[in-house]
């Protein structure tokens, strides 16, 4: 589960580094002040499309931004975020494991999962780091980002 405080604690400290204030942001970010808030203050985690809108923005590591990783890694050159189905298909495949075990093991739906592989969905933030937990990789690694 994202750790709310950890996740407003990140951003606040992009914001300041960049002397942002959640209006600018906001409009930077092409979002409403009020959504912006909620991330700010902890009250809930973005959804998948405004998180990674979030650290390509920032240019900086999803995993800092959750607060799995101390240090926002600004200097890595990372790549734009791949669809989220190939990626996960691809990193199955390199993996080993099947969908089926991948399905029993995190507990996710098999509809949940197919949606993400169709790209009809794309999951919660929440969902983002158990995926990651489950195949022991980072966040940033799961995005095809590193």
């Amino acid at each position: 589960m994202v750790n709310l405080s950890k996740l407003s604690e990140s951003l606040k400290e992009l914001m300041n580094e960049r002397g942002l204030n959640q209006t600018t942001l906001a409009e930077a970010m092409g979002t409403c002040s009020s959504k912006m808030s909620s991330y700010i203050t902890g009250k809930r985690a973005p959804n998948y499309d405004t998180f990674v809108a979030i650290i390509e923005f920032f240019n900086c590591s999803g995993d800092f931004l959750l607060g799995l990783k101390e240090y926002p890694c600004e200097e890595v050159c990372y790549n734009r975020v791949q669809s989220f189905g190939e990626r996960l298909r691809t990193i199955l495949k390199d993996s080993g494991k099947t969908q089926y075990l991948f399905i029993k093991q995190t507990k996710i739906s098999w509809g949940v999962f197919y949606n993400w592989l169709t790209g009809k969905s794309k999951p919660s933030v929440d969902n983002l780091v158990k995926v990651a937990n489950y195949f022991d990789c980072s966040v940033d690694f799961l995005l095809g980002r590193v």
